[in-house]
């Protein structure tokens, strides 16, 4: 991990994604001035002061060692000593979260991860900004136990992954995507789509799905919309 110097010390800037109580972990999307590094999972017991959506700046001495969990399938880093850990309440965003939330519980109600060869994960129409995207990926690497790809269907089928024999298909993996209704969201209320594509003919989705912001810029945990099969 790469972090910003100050002195004897590194500091790292970055939104939790995502909080692992199992693990004693956190996933991270580095921002700020922290932006460009990798999102990664870090230790954390004391995950009951941090919330997901919450940006957290952690200054610490001695790098970052990777560590074993035997609750995460992916590195793990530990702080070698914590200097200090604040969060900035202005800079709070949880839709990312909101949006995990929503599409893990929609793939294992209606067809499960499995264990795809291969995967992609399309969030080109999201407002999500790129690093937390990528988290958002490494997220479901995790859950997986693939690497993804960040295409959309239509992508796929030009970089040449998809046959079409009768149907368009994809033999090898499955989409995993997240949608805006941009007509209908507005900055207080998103209205969106999440689903799984295999082919035209195995493809789930919860369509108007809504998730609202109170005044505290806290989206509130996603109102599950209509199943829509194919």
């Amino acid at each position: 991990c790469s972090c910003v110097m100050i002195g004897e010390d590194e500091t790292l800037t970055a939104r939790i994604i995502r909080i692992y109580p199992d693990a004693d972990a956190i996933l991270l999307a580095p921002m700020g001035m922290s932006e460009g590094q990798p999102p990664l999972f870090l230790y954390w017991e004391w995950h009951e002061e941090l919330a997901e959506g919450d940006c957290m700046v952690l200054t610490y001495r001695g790098g970052l060692v990777e560590e074993k969990s035997a609750f995460l399938n992916a590195p793990l880093y530990r702080p070698k000593k914590t200097v200090s850990v604040t969060t900035d309440v202005k800079r709070f965003d949880n839709l990312a979260s909101v949006y995990l939330q929503t599409l893990i519980d929609h793939v294992i109600e209606n067809a499960g991860f499995g264990n795809p060869s291969m995967l992609s994960v399309d969030l080109s129409k999201t407002s999500l900004p790129e690093n937390e995207r990528t988290a958002f990926c490494l997220a479901i690497e995790e859950l997986t136990g693939t690497v993804p790809l960040s295409l959309s269907v239509t992508e796929l089928e030009e970089a040449g992954y998809l046959v079409k024999d009768p149907i368009l298909e994809w033999e090898e993996g499955y989409v995993l995507s997240v949608i805006e209704a941009e007509e209908k969201s507005s900055s207080t209320i998103k209205f969106f789509r999440v689903g799984r594509w295999r082919s035209g003919l195995a493809a789930t989705s919860w369509i108007d799905n809504t998730t609202e912001r109170d005044e505290n810029g806290v989206w509130s945990p996603y109102v599950k919309g209509r199943l829509r099969q194919s």
